[in-house]
């Protein structure tokens, strides 16, 4: 039995290591991280035992995935996160001949792969074959198991902003364990989305062919005035502000609409005529590499990625939180080649607040939850607004996260943050709340932009810092940030946009137009 017992102890740590390995990278951060993702990773492990109670048969069972420990641990500690769609997608689709041509030039190490298999199966077929599980214990693995998952979702709904949970069940863990993670990122692969949209193209074309990555973060319902770095009164941009002066706000800039469907294609879209050019064509046109990774619905303007990621159903909405964009983030950054453009689309401040930030992030209390109220009126405003700048707090730790990412990165790297919009918070007589109030106003159009650039960006780009500056105190508009962003990855296309790319010295401040509703605009100056 002794002996059974450490042979099985042994393909389970082989089995094991794959999630083992990814605690050598930055993809997990703290102790509560950590124990997530050891905890679930050991429940993928335990489940198949409910049904497979032979260990024998157990240990075959999993032998293709014995396969992939190898190299999976491998890339993971190589590229620093787990193997994303990028490595999946080239290991599917590569010819057979390169593909022998990549593995000859391991040498004699390609063999360990093989090799370690083979010790997998003659390891597990040297367990006794009539060693297995009681019906006792595999019923109570079962109650185990389901003690598990239901303590999680109880916890993430009752206790979520009372206690700092660890992320049991979270998008992010599941994505960082194995197998799980490799069934996710096949289950991307496979449902990618076709473009659902055609759009002109302004032929874009890279001015350098050096190693470059593009940052758009795009955040949801977050107004300006309430960054702490702008100003506001509390401090609800405490990771930001420690960035000094190496963090570029833009003070005045505004949306192009206060709701979504039309503030993001504000962003990423310009129009032409009756056409619109798309962002993302744009730089995949000029040789970069692109992901479109959502916490949001499916976009027609980021199916033209390489890499594509979105909310799909209510339970995404309601259950799953921005840091879930992370593992593939980093994978993708780490792991697509040396020129990239990224946008990363938040669920941000969107409502209901609460389910917008950890325990954590709890700073201003008492929230519209600690009230018991789900709709506020006036008498809850206060409340309304704890529970807000706490989302913007949750926000700061996000692109904190994301920044920390950039920062670490050997080529230049640069970020652009700004928000689809603003929100309506009791402000004025009015009493507005909320946003796609019937007519904008200055509260829900008014919007954050931030730039930030890392070491070799600076050096690559000594005199854009000081443009950048010089023009963060002019007037800005959402439809700016298309010529921007391409400027920012130095871009060339048909109009290069000089005067509308605030990172040209010869930016002009323009007339700012704001959807009024679907058939008419106004202007933002004029709001009120």
């Amino acid at each position: 039995m002794r002996k059974n017992l450490s042979k099985a102890l042994l393909l389970a740590g082989w089995l094991w290591l794959p999630s083992l390995a990814v605690l050598s990278t930055d993809n997990v951060q703290g102790g509560a991280e950590i124990f997530a993702l050891l905890a679930f990773s050991l429940l993928l492990l335990a489940a198949p035992l409910v049904l497979v109670p032979r260990l024998r048969n157990y240990f075959l069972l999993w032998t293709p995935l014995a396969l992939l420990v190898a190299p999976y641990c491998y890339m993971t500690v190589v590229y620093g996160s787990v193997p994303g769609e990028v490595l999946l997608s080239a290991a599917l689709h590569t010819s057979l001949a390169l593909s022998l041509q990549v593995l000859g030039s391991f040498g004699w190490r390609v063999w360990l792969v093989p090799a370690s298999l083979l010790l997998y199966v003659l390891l597990a077929l040297s367990l006794d074959r009539a060693w297995k599980l009681s019906l006792a214990a595999r019923k109570r693995l079962l109650a185990g198991l389901l003690l598990y998952v239901m303590l999680a979702m109880v916890a993430r709904q009752a206790l979520d902003q009372r206690v700092a949970l660890p992320p049991l069940l979270e998008q992010s863990t599941l994505d960082l364990a194995f197998p799980s993670g490799l069934a996710l990122s096949l289950s991307r692969l496979y449902r990618h989305p076709e473009p659902s949209a055609t759009f002109v193209s302004v032929h874009g074309r890279a001015a350098a062919s050096e190693p470059l990555l593009v940052v758009l973060v795009v955040g949801e319902s977050l107004r300006s005035d309430h960054l702490g770095i702008n100003g506001y009164g509390r401090n609800t941009t405490p990771h930001l502000a420690a960035l000094g002066p190496e963090l570029l706000s833009f003070p005045d800039v505004a949306s192009s609409a206060n709701w979504t469907n039309h503030a993001v294609p504000g962003i990423v879209t310009l129009p032409l005529e009756s056409q619109r050019a798309n962002l993302t064509q744009t730089f995949h046109e000029a040789g970069f590499r692109s992901a479109w990774i959502s916490n949001q619905e499916p976009s027609p303007y980021g199916s033209v990625a390489d890499v594509v990621e979105y909310a799909i159903d209510s339970q995404d909405y309601h259950l799953r939180n921005d840091a879930s964009l992370l593992p593939l983030f980093t994978s993708f950054v780490r792991q697509a080649g040396l020129r990239q453009f990224v946008v990363l689309h938040m669920m941000g401040s969107h409502i209901p607040y609460e389910e917008r930030y950890s325990a954590s992030s709890k700073v201003f209390i008492p929230t519209l939850r600690d009230l018991g109220v789900d709709e506020p009126v006036l008498a809850d405003k206060a409340a309304a607004i704890n529970s807000y700048d706490n989302t913007v707090i949750e926000t700061d730790k996000f692109l904190a996260r994301v920044i920390e990412v950039l920062r670490k990165e050997q080529r230049p790297a640069v970020m652009l943050y700004t928000s689809d919009h603003g929100e309506n918070l009791f402000d004025n007589e009015r009493h507005l709340f909320m946003h796609t109030q019937p007519g904008p106003t200055r509260y829900d159009t008014h919007v954050p932009l931030l730039v930030w650039m890392n070491p070799p960006y600076r050096a690559a780009h000594p005199g854009l810092e000081q443009v950048l500056r010089a023009n963060s105190t002019k007037k800005v508009s959402h439809a700016d940030v298309f010529p921007s962003l391409l400027g920012l990855g130095a871009v060339q296309w048909d109009d290069l946009g000089e005067r509308r790319s605030f990172a040209a010295p010869g930016y002009m401040e323009h007339p700012r137009v704001v959807m009024k509703d679907l058939s008419s605009t106004t202007l933002y100056d004029d709001l009120k």
